[in-house]
């Protein structure tokens, strides 16, 4: 039951959520995103590569009006949500195949159960209306948002796939505040940490036929596991000292790079 009065939690909301829009056809769909944004009580709005916005745009966005002119324009996906520690790629394409997990998927409704009373910093990325993100966009991500429809005809319009991603947001803003006890980690740390886990798959001579997927698996492991900067610290400081000990030459046949 969404509480009388969720302004608040809306706002906590909009500081830490981002909609990203990754190389939209119609600017109709652009100003109809930030209509439902308005009514979510979301402002932060980006675009990759996104169409001149006229007329149609600013007609659609209605109440919006204000997040379009403010919106930032990128040229790439990667600049678009640094600084977010949660990358939500959404699609109509999803598996049960554990072998291709970069389409494993969760429900709008599973997304912002875990997430409504976290703190993280979020960002919601669609794609184009005619293929959706590609893969290559899909492995920056560490969560994909799949919102259930028939078989027969599962792809929705891009600005109705926001608003009910939106929806739910605001459904669940009501049932809990925002985390007040975990310090979650920074989006500086997390990249970080990312990264010296990286040196480390180099330093075992990790196959490098392999290193995306596991990339993006770490990703998504380390997104769904909430680390705190507590825990970020911890697990810099084991991976220092295994790092000294391949440093030192004390790694030997039986670790898993060389098998």
């Amino acid at each position: 039951m969404i509480g009388t009065d969720i302004s608040e939690e809306l706002r906590k909301l909009s500081r830490r959520v981002r909609v990203v829009l990754v190389a939209p056809k119609y600017e109709g769909n652009i100003g109809a995103v930030a209509r439902s944004m308005k009514n979510a009580g979301l402002t932060d709005l980006a675009m990759v590569n996104p169409p001149e916005i006229g007329d149609e745009a600013i007609a659609r966005a209605m109440a919006g009006r204000q997040i379009l002119s403010e919106s930032r324009t990128y040229s790439t996906l990667e600049e678009a949500t640094e600084g977010f520690t949660i990358i939500a790629g959404t699609s109509s394409v999803a598996t049960a195949s554990r072998k291709k997990f970069r389409r494993m998927p969760v429900t709008p409704q599973m997304f912002w159960d875990e997430f409504s009373g976290r703190s993280d910093r979020i960002a919601i990325v669609l794609g184009r209306e005619d293929d959706g993100l590609r893969n290559t966009e899909l492995e920056r991500c560490n969560y994909f948002i799949n919102i259930p429809a028939s078989p027969d005809y599962p792809v929705y319009n891009l600005s109705h796939a926001a608003a009910i991603i939106f929806y739910e947001m605001v459904k669940h803003a009501g049932e809990s505040g925002t985390d007040t006890v975990r310090e979650p980690i920074s989006p500086v740390n997390y990249a970080m940490l990312m990264d010296r886990i990286g040196e480390l798959l180099e330093a075992v001579s990790y196959p490098k036929s392999k290193r995306r997927n596991i990339d993006t698996m770490i990703r998504r492991i380390s997104a769904r596991s909430a680390l705190t900067e507590t825990e970020y610290y911890k697990l810099m400081g084991i991976i220092r000292i295994i790092m000294k000990h391949i440093d030192a030459g004390e790694m030997n046949a039986d670790s898993p790079g060389k098998q």
